[in-house]
């Protein structure tokens, strides 16, 4: 096949994968991590040294991913706080990671029309579209395209190009930078040596700590920076050991089953419920598949390609499988994006013992098929709504789901749809904190006091956190409790510091006319965000209790100009000749 037959076809690939995902490139941020990763991340809006500095050194949602953050400011400096760019950089980055695999796969001396059904089953799967549709799985997208970079790097090293192995080594750490999960690439090394040698060489092991020590640096760091945002959990509480075992070897088998089956695709997928202290039987019956796995590798460890792409899935798809567990769900989509690959290398070997022809149809049958596939699967990624339903549709016992579209619909005012979601999350989890706290907040504004205040101690004593102190402050603060309020802002700003909780405090201050310790909480909620105009406001009211007009008409002024309605009010009363 000559080398412009093969672009052409690739063309088609790419051409079928922007059809596909176009309809989703306006879809608007979601609530599920975009706020926090792009939209209300400060850090991305002007990209100087202090910023990259604060990127460096700091998480996102629980994880470190610092290069990660570093192109979203790239994107926001393109073309602001618009989603759409967003979109298309995850697109853009998906094509690329395509094509590499396209090459990478001829580079491993599999057969042409292989590689591109290979290479359109990659682009084109249902299962990949969350971490294209999602803006916040960029980072797997990222994470991805320098780890084919340094396996490809690699591959020359093989080849007798020296100097490439250092070059592998920075993709490595940029993968690393990208996110974490990449810290299983010296262990793929290690694989690919048994495909160029056709033989373990064990003695080329030295060569790779280098790696192992980036891939150990950049694990401890992970598990640090998941601990401190409360997203390692502990199964002890509801599985025992020998369950854990079990839930490992369904969620192996749970990857295969949707890579060959790709339907009732969902964003979430909850953990299997104990009966009586038993599993399902499905959980127990997936230890079976998984051991004749391990046989067929085994049986065939002779055949690279078959040991090769079977260890390629299980190592990459390692750091997933929950030996050390990590949020609040088993398995999810995303967590296939690279690990497919492996599939893909066992899919090989079998059909390269088809015809032409069969190859050359399928080509055309997957791309199609699968093309309408991921084409329906990113219209669920249209907003938070629809999100959640179709996991509900699914899944209709998983309370963070009701608890996440009680809050969406919150955001569209439907108040008393998002009072029976919380409610059934409560329901249903009957220690989801997060849930109490949202159902206390609309008791609150429906000036249920005692209910309200129920639901916030509740969430505080089964888990601490920010937002569940700070609502209970605000409760407090209507009620005339203004000591116990400031406590209570004190312990969410301890947690996470926030310019509403600083100006909460600060009003609090103000009634109990302690000035100067308002004006400090004033000026730091505005240190946080410049644009906050609740603190401009309040600002201006407390310069004009010390008869300082000046300092009043110039919060008023910011206030206003940042959308405060009260300041532009107020400013044409209290400075009429500004």
């Amino acid at each position: 096949m000559s080398a412009f037959k093969r672009h052409l076809l690739f063309g088609i690939i790419a051409l079928v994968t922007i059809v596909a995902y176009f309809h989703s490139l306006d879809h608007p941020f979601t609530y599920l991590d975009d706020q926090e990763q792009v939209v209300k991340n400060s850090n991305i809006q002007n990209l100087n040294f202090a910023n990259l500095k604060a990127i460096f050194s700091s998480t996102s949602v629980g994880m470190y991913q610092p290069l990660t953050t570093v192109v979203y400011a790239f994107v926001y400096a393109l073309g602001g706080l618009s989603s759409t760019p967003f979109h298309w950089a995850s697109l853009i980055l998906h094509l690329l990671n395509s094509f590499m695999l396209f090459k990478l796969l001829q580079r491993l001396k599999i057969e042409e029309w292989s590689a591109l059904v290979l290479t359109s089953i990659f682009a084109l799967h249902p299962m990949q579209v969350e971490s294209v549709a999602w803006i916040s799985a960029f980072s797997n997208l990222l994470f991805t395209s320098f780890y084919l970079l340094a396996i490809s790097a690699y591959l020359k090293y093989l080849n007798g190009q020296k100097a490439a192995l250092w070059l592998a080594l920075l993709f490595f750490i940029l993968s690393c930078f990208s996110k974490a999960t990449a810290v299983t690439l010296p262990v793929v090394l290690i694989l690919l040596d048994r495909w160029h040698y056709g033989e373990w060489k064990w003695n080329k092991l030295v060569q790779k700590l280098p790696f192992f020590a980036v891939s150990i640096a950049f694990g401890l760091i992970t598990i640090n920076s998941r601990e401190a945002a409360g997203h390692l959990s502990d199964l002890s509480v509801g599985y025992e050991w020998h369950h854990r075992i079990f839930l490992i070897s369904d969620s192996i088998n749970f990857y295969i089953l949707k890579f060959v089956t790709p339907i009732q695709l969902s964003a979430f997928y909850p953990y299997p419920e104990l009966e009586n202290g038993w599993l399902d039987i499905g959980v127990y019956i997936s230890m079976v598949f998984v051991l004749f796995f391990a046989w067929l590798i085994y049986r065939y460890r002779k055949d690279r390609r078959l040991i090769v792409g079977g260890l390629f899935f299980i190592i990459t798809l390692a750091p997933t499988l929950h030996f050390i567990p990590v949020g609040n769900q088993l398995t999810t989509d995303r967590y296939i994006y690279l690990p497919m690959i492996g599939l893909l290398l066992l899919l090989a070997e079998r059909m390269e013992k088809w015809p032409t022809l069969g190859r050359q149809i399928a080509f055309f049958l997957l791309t199609v098929v699968f093309g309408i596939g991921t084409f329906l699967r990113a219209d669920v990624w249209e907003n938070d709504q629809k999100i959640w339903e179709n996991v509900l549709d699914s899944y209709p016992r998983v309370a963070q789901a009701h608890n996440n579209l009680g809050s969406y619909l919150l955001l569209q005012g439907k108040k008393q749809d998002a009072f029976e979601h919380f409610d059934q999350a409560v329901k249903l989890k009957p220690y989801y904190a997060d849930a109490y706290n949202n159902r206390g907040n609309l008791y609150s504004q429906a000036g249920k006091s005692k209910e309200a205040m129920a639901d916030f101690n509740k969430a505080i004593e089964l888990r601490p956190h920010a937002d569940a102190y700070f609502n209970r402050a605000n409760e407090l603060s209507s009620r005339g409790n203004l000591d116990l309020a400031i406590e209570d802002y004190t312990e969410s700003i301890k947690l996470k510091a926030s310019p509403d909780a600083y100006t909460n405090r600060a009003f609090a201050y103000l009634k109990l006319r302690k000035m100067s310790l308002a004006r400090a909480d004033l000026n730091k909620a505005i240190q946080l965000d410049k644009t906050y105009h609740p603190a401009y406001y309040l600002s201006a009211m407390e310069a004009r209790e010390r008869v300082n007009f000046e300092d009043a008409c110039r919060n008023l002024r910011l206030a206003a100009q940042y959308g405060n309605k009260k300041a532009a009010k107020a400013l044409q009363e209290l400075c009429p000749n500004n």
